[in-house]
């Protein structure tokens, strides 16, 4: 199997394992209401950051515990070790993805990008992926893309579905020596969970940082209010010239 063709497994894997985006609102919003009783008086701003965090916690966690429940079948001395280190590393990758994938959503819909338009499933999978590669110290875009980085949400849609195959590959290829390290009974375990928790912190944060900017800037200006039009001064009203009682005296006699 080619490494490219490694990279769209990785990635169809994924994508059939990412919940409904019913269940991501669910999770969205139980985490929001969690945030709302412990800071009644945080503002939207305040509040967005808030349930950004509490949703990062929480997927953490997740990585966390899958990390370390696939790494188990390394305790079973001989088949156990190679299974774990060869199917074992690729199930956790893609639960891991899974894990993020599901992050960036749920970030992206609390700062009220819809999460429906196939645009934003792309970025939020892109996002994930490169997130995980620049985790460990690297640059995705000078490793691989061979470029400067940019926000990825000024990229189309054909560019973002090309560089999230190159991400899905190299993640592939990152993790192999994760599987070697699974081979080793309990040391498998410890690395997968902590290892894994990490990166997901670290994505839950990149993910909060970029959709933070990102909606601060498509936020709508606010309108300019017209100038108010000075009133025109009418023409002050002529007055009457009076007549005086002499001359009109004088006209008489």
């Amino acid at each position: 199997m080619s490494d490219e063709a490694k990279g769209e497994q990785l990635l169809s894997a994924v994508e059939r394992l990412v919940s409904s985006n019913e269940t991501l609102r669910a999770h969205v919003a139980a985490c929001e209401a969690r945030v709302k009783s412990k800071a009644p008086e945080a503002s939207k701003a305040e509040l967005r950051e808030l349930t950004a965090r509490e949703l990062t916690r929480s997927y953490s966690n997740r990585a966390a515990i899958a990390g370390g429940v696939t790494a188990v079948p390394a305790l079973i001395p001989g088949f156990g070790s190679i299974a774990a280190g060869i199917a074992g590393t690729f199930a956790e990758l893609a639960y891991l993805l899974k894990t993020e994938v599901e992050l960036c959503l749920s970030i992206a819909h609390v700062y009220e990008f819809d999460i429906e338009k196939p645009q934003e499933r792309q970025l939020a999978f892109l996002l994930a992926a490169v997130s995980t590669y620049d985790a460990s110290g690297r640059n995705f875009f000078v490793d691989v893309v061979r470029a400067e980085g940019v926000a990825i949400w000024n990229y189309g849609s054909r560019v973002i579905a090309r560089m999230l195959i190159k991400a899905m590959t190299a993640l592939a290829l990152a993790y192999l020596y994760r599987g070697l390290l699974r081979m080793v009974p309990v040391l498998g375990i410890v690395i997968g969970s902590s290892m894994n928790k990490v990166l997901t912190q670290r994505v839950g944060a990149r993910a909060s940082r970029d959709f933070r900017t990102r909606r601060a800037l498509v936020q709508p200006a606010p309108a300019k209010k017209a100038p108010a039009k000075k009133a025109k001064k009418k023409p002050a009203a002529k007055k009457p010239k009076l007549v005086s009682l002499s001359s009109r005296g004088r006209g008489l006699g």
